[in-house]
């Protein structure tokens, strides 16, 4: 069996290729030990023969090529902080895995050094490793040539043509999600003042959190519409942004593909302000394009949307 993991803001799902899937909250996650995560994959997911795991985990920016987990350095990160919230999950589940005996690999994160389009290396960060599952899920099933904005608790969107990822607008750039987004003037004058951290600054930096709102369940019915209004609009002139670049690359026609829990909601506005048909995802797609990656790597893939495998990952299949 194959297995993608997405490492996902508020919960990490686990997927087969097949469609099977389950997901646990980070903060569960952080309270139980690393066999009782494996029980519950091998549970939930209705095997324990594991022929490989593909692992998302936090920004995954000491990475350009997909390898072995075992030799990935600093859990495939630079710094352990980061942009975004630390609850301890993630690290849970990626030492679980570690430690299960299930050959495993792990997925880089689109960043300055990787390849890409130049002109996008301007920002230090592009999107997550789990993207990159879902980026590989379309590709396999649906289309060559596409945009995908996931907009949720933040908004990361990005660019496949001719399956290759060239480029990605990460949640600290732009649009803003529903909880955290990009540092504005204010925000900027209140970390200049000590009375913030910056990453303090872009967890409370979305939508609803500048409506002194945790969460859509907690809206009142305008306020649900004016989040989800703002929300459309930010995605489409995100998405407008990388058509740009598209059509650069000489594709004036790329899909478009919603990602996030608010996917469907937001659709049909997405695709009246865009004036180009929207698809939503499911919601367990990143970690199903997740296994994806990890069956056809171990079937001798040596790239997977531009990303090198490394040789040694290579062999896992002989190992």
């Amino acid at each position: 069996m194959f297995i993608g993991v997405d490492h996902g803001t508020t919960a990490i799902r686990f997927a087969t290729p097949e469609g099977r899937c389950w997901e646990i909250g980070r903060h569960e996650a952080s309270c139980l030990s690393a066999e009782e995560i494996v029980e519950l994959i091998a549970r939930n997911l209705g095997s324990e023969l594991i022929d490989l795991v593909a692992l998302s985990y936090s920004m995954g920016d000491a990475l350009t090529s997909i390898v072995r987990l075992q030799d990935a350095p600093n859990r495939g990160l630079i710094r352990q902080d980061g942009a975004g919230k630390h609850v301890g999950g993630g690290t849970q589940v990626f030492e679980a895995i570690r430690a299960s005996g299930w050959p495993a690999i792990l997925l880089p994160g689109i960043h300055r050094a990787s390849n890409i389009d130049p002109r996008l290396k301007v920002f230090s960060h592009g999107m997550s490793p789990e993207k990159v599952g879902l980026a590989y899920g379309i590709f396999r099933g649906l289309s060559r040539n596409f945009i995908v904005c996931d907009a949720s608790s933040n908004t990361v969107t990005f660019a496949v043509l001719d399956g290759k990822i060239i480029g990605a607008i990460d949640a600290p750039i732009f649009a803003p999600g529903l909880m955290q987004g990009p540092l504005d003037v204010q925000a900027i004058r209140e970390v200049d003042s000590g009375k913030i951290t910056a990453n303090q600054a872009f967890n409370s930096g979305g939508i609803l959190s500048k409506m002194g709102r945790a969460g859509l369940d907690q809206c009142l019915s305008g306020e649900r519409r004016l989040a989800l209004e703002s929300l459309s609009l930010f995605a489409a002139m995100e998405i407008s942004a990388l058509r740009v670049l598209c059509r650069d690359w000489g594709r004036s026609d790329p899909e478009i593909f919603l990602a996030g829990s608010p996917a469907s909601e937001i659709c049909s506005r997405v695709t009246e302000l865009l004036g180009q048909n929207a698809r939503p995802l499911e919601r367990c797609a990143a970690a199903m394009g997740c296994a994806w990656i990890a069956k056809d790597v171990f079937s001798g893939s040596k790239s997977i949307l531009g990303l090198d495998v490394d040789e040694c990952t290579r062999m896992l299949k002989k190992d």
